[in-house]
């Protein structure tokens, strides 16, 4: 096996999983992406409180709940993990996007951090789209060359 051949070869075993890490990107960024779309879409704003900051672990991380009012005029509540700090105080107001009929799907931030961040998921899938086609590419190429080689 000549170099030509052992490089061909590697192209080709290296296209594959590259190909699969890209279309796995395309599916999860275009989920992310639609739940964005629909956010900045049909999003409402509005202020949450955070009602508790729990610590956990000894790297800063920290357990937040916050509480917002929906439509309806029940109170729902919002959990995630956050980097201990000055810019979380218990009893503050913080801005945060949900969905009118689903206030399970929310942003911490306002509309216009939402439509941001629609378009950088937009430009996610993109890219993950345009690693996918190119390592399909290399790799058609690699085995075409691998064929027509002389060897």
């Amino acid at each position: 096996m000549n170099l030509v051949t052992a490089v061909l070869v590697c192209f080709i075993v290296a296209s594959v999983p590259v190909c699969i890490f890209g279309l796995m990107l395309v599916s999860g960024e275009r989920s992310e992406l639609k739940r964005m779309m629909r956010l900045s879409e049909s999003g409402v704003e509005v202020q949450a409180r955070l009602v508790s900051l729990v610590p956990f672990g000894e790297r800063g991380y920290a357990h937040v709940v916050y509480e917002f009012e929906t439509p309806g005029g029940g109170i729902a509540r919002h959990e995630k993990g956050a980097s201990r700090g000055p810019a979380h105080v218990v009893g503050h107001l913080y801005p945060l996007v949900h969905e009118p009929d689903n206030t399970r799907s929310v942003h911490m931030g306002t509309l216009s951090t939402v439509r941001r961040e629609r378009r950088r998921r937009q430009g996610y899938v993109r890219s993950s789209r345009r690693m996918a086609l190119l390592a399909l590419a290399a790799g058609v190429l690699a085995t075409v060359g691998l064929i027509v080689s002389p060897s």
